[in-house]
């Protein structure tokens, strides 16, 4: 069966992150329009006090959860802010406008507490539009884990495989895109 997305797990830091970059990248240089969002992790004296959302053009940001200064839904030791939600519906509405390609680092428990970010999500996913995605290795949200499960093509990362899945999952990732383009 043919795939749309592209899910990229594996449990924290193995380096999800790094292959959606590497893999967006090569996309890119293939002459591939990829937008969305990414949600890296902030550190402060070594230790980690949040996480931002940004789009993957970089014109996009906000803090998507912190330690202190939010006052949104808790995740773990953090509260969810409201301003992330402006960054994730712009980024998947000029995805859904301008993109050959959605791009999503990632969909876990902070970005599915907010319900403008899940919103944005869930459009993402009812496009049609191909994506690639890095999921939280545990993902159970009723809507979004059965469409990624019917529609995806899941890799998961290790320390040991990291590296020898760019392949992989890039030639995935360009077969949903120029299926979709076809």
């Amino acid at each position: 069966m043919a795939h749309l997305y592209v899910v990229i797990t594996g449990r924290p830091g193995v380096g999800k992150t790094t292959l959606f970059q590497r893999v967006v990248a090569r996309l890119r240089s293939r002459g591939l329009r990829v937008e969305g969002f990414v949600c890296p992790e902030v550190r402060s004296g070594g230790r980690r006090v949040g996480f931002l959302i940004r789009s993957l053009d970089g014109s996009l940001e906000a803090w998507l959860a912190r330690v202190e200064g939010c006052d949104g839904p808790p995740v773990g030791r953090y509260r969810v802010c409201r301003e992330a939600e402006r960054v994730a519906q712009e980024a998947v509405e000029r995805a859904l406008r301008e993109a050959d390609v959605i791009g999503i680092d990632e969909i876990g428990p902070m970005e599915l507490k907010s319900p403008g970010i899940r919103a944005a999500i869930l459009r993402a996913l009812s496009s049609g539009k191909p994506g690639i995605f890095v999921a939280h290795r545990r993902l159970s949200d009723p809507e979004i884990l059965p469409r990624l499960r019917q529609h995806g093509v899941w890799f998961t990362v290790t320390e040991e495989n990291r590296d020898a899945l760019v392949d992989q999952v890039y030639a995935a990732a360009l077969e949903a895109a120029t299926r979709q383009a076809s």
